[in-house]
């Protein structure tokens, strides 16, 4: 698997995740008094320009009607029209999917809330969030959920087929090997070529600065004097970008699962590889002494097993009961990495390993196609994959030469056996990108925005902690809340140390006197 595709799959992982239910839920309900007028930071004030030549944009009225999908019976659906091109705000035009559940109890306004990816669909997560938001917070907020420009239900990029995503879901491409990364090459030049046949130049449209105005427009267009957000993963990025475009209209802003924007995309693949090369170390300890007859007898022998796992796997696939789809290194790998983002699934990550040790596939297939949003009838249900390979190739500039690229490639494969040959030399595959980034890495500057509250975990495999401690330092007046956990992403996962603050902030305006650390 190639690390583009690669980085695909976790963005589905996390999404999925969080919209289908992988996390353990909230754990009790606090009381927690709602106040709209914190010293701390309140959410009235006075009305913001408007930006020049997007008065229509920021004036015009959502249509909130019954939301036509039948599992989405008891929410209300908008649609808000934003610029294509914000360089040319009077030309062609797009419609945002917005979805939201009406406050129950003494409403503070909206609280728009984004899954990360990117590429991961906001509606979809309003759809289960009653599984990993508070009470408090939906008596206090209309929960808004949105699919940003080129996701979902969001003018969706559509670049490739359900076939040519089951194939480039199944294609081991080892990136050690200079056949490997002219492999990774090639399949970026594909897929661009599949998005322009398709999209025409749409995909350069898709970056996170012009979604972070898009977000803009909705706060004005919902009456909103202040921004209220909650951004997951990579959604924290937005969440970011947004207090630097628009400092003045921070309201509180909870950023759980931090993605530094300073970081280049090769930083990033550094920082994934270590964090989920820790993560199957910390499975293989945690199999040791308290898995179900774990089939190792130390982290070592683990580490050792499952590489060579992945291995024999791409020798001689799997049987999975599907003929046509048995379970190579790739889907293995994919299927099982997607597990370890929460620790609550290692008991069933266990499981589905011994399976397929004993030649039985099917567990991991099935994980795989779930994380993926993959049907029985071979039909995706979203494009998150080639969303968060557009979005990525619009945001991440290419940096550095190839001797910076082949170092910290040669770095990734030397120092992570299992996780280097799938995450190193991105940035070859990125240089062939056929509509290359305009924005620019570099440390967060915000002047005059109210506290922005932070949550990190402390091995957080996908977002590692040093990123949520390095924004927390380019932040102004922030606040870190500190969880100590391998899973990604804190609030909603079980811990009510992490549920107090955030609630505590979000509903009561109330930022923590200082950092906290969460142990439970």
């Amino acid at each position: 698997m190639g690390k583009q595709k690669m980085f695909a799959l976790l963005a589905s992982v996390f999404a999925v995740c969080m919209t289908a239910g992988c996390s353990i839920g909230i754990g009790t309900q606090p009381r927690v008094t709602p106040s709209s007028s914190s010293q701390t930071n309140p959410l009235q004030g006075d009305d913001s320009p408007i930006p020049a030549g997007l008065e229509d944009f920021y004036r015009q009225k959502a249509a909130w009607t019954g939301c036509s999908e039948t599992d989405f019976k008891n929410y209300q659906c908008a649609k808000v029209k934003v610029p294509l091109d914000y360089e040319k705000p009077q030309g062609d035009t797009i419609e945002l999917q917005l979805a939201r559940r009406a406050a129950s109890g003494k409403r503070l306004g909206s609280l728009f809330i984004n899954p990360g990816g990117p590429g991961g669909s906001g509606v979809n997560l309003l759809k289960n969030s009653q599984e990993t938001f508070s009470r408090a917070v939906f008596s206090a907020f209309d929960v808004v959920g949105f699919d940003p420009r080129g996701v979902g239900r969001s003018h969706p990029l559509e670049c490739t087929t359900d076939a040519q995503k089951d194939e480039s879901l199944a294609e081991s491409i080892n990136l050690a090997t200079v056949a490997g990364r002219e492999r990774s090459v090639a399949q970026m030049k594909e897929f661009a070529e599949q998005c322009r046949a398709k999209n025409g130049d749409f995909a350069k449209y898709l970056d996170t600065r012009s979604a972070a105005r898009d977000l803009d427009i909705m706060r004005a267009v919902l009456g909103d004097k202040k921004l209220s957000y909650l951004g997951y993963s990579y959604g924290s990025f937005l969440g970011t970008t947004y207090a630097q475009l628009f400092p003045k209209n921070v309201g509180r802003l909870v950023l759980d699962g931090v993605l530094d924007g300073s970081y280049s995309y090769g930083q990033v693949s550094l920082a994934q590889a270590k964090g989920f090369e820790d993560a199957f170390a910390n499975f293989a300890s945690w199999c040791v002494s308290e898995g179900k007859e774990c089939p190792w007898a130390s982290k070592q022998a683990g580490l050792k097993r499952l590489k060579q796992f992945f291995l024999d796997a791409d020798a001689s696939p799997i049987e999975s009961g599907d003929r046509a789809r048995p379970v190579n290194g790739a889907l293995a790998l994919g299927a099982v990495v997607g597990m370890l983002y929460y620790e609550n699934l290692y008991p069933a990550l266990l499981e589905n390993l011994k399976s397929a040790f004993n030649g039985d596939g099917a567990p991991l297939l099935k994980v795989s196609d779930l994380f993926n949003e993959r049907g029985a009838d071979g039909k995706y249900r979203n494009n998150s994959q080639d969303a968060f390979i557009a979005i990525n190739g619009v945001d991440y500039p290419v940096q550095g030469d190839k001797k910076e690229w082949d170092a910290r490639g040669d770095q990734i494969i030397n120092s992570f056996p299992i996780m280097g040959s799938s995450m190193a030399y991105g940035e070859y595959a990125l240089q062939a990108w056929s509509w290359p980034s305009k924005a620019s890495r570099q440390r967060i500057m915000v002047e005059g925005a109210q506290p922005i509250l932070l949550v990190g975990n402390t091995n957080d495999p996908a977002t590692p902690f040093a990123m949520a401690q390095s924004v927390h330092q380019q932040l102004d007046g922030s606040r870190l809340v500190k969880w100590k956990s391998y899973s990604h992403t804190a609030y909603g996962m079980g811990s009510d140390c992490v549920q107090q603050a955030v609630d505590n902030y979000l509903v009561g305006g109330k930022l923590p006197d200082s950092d906290i650390i969460c142990e439970d």
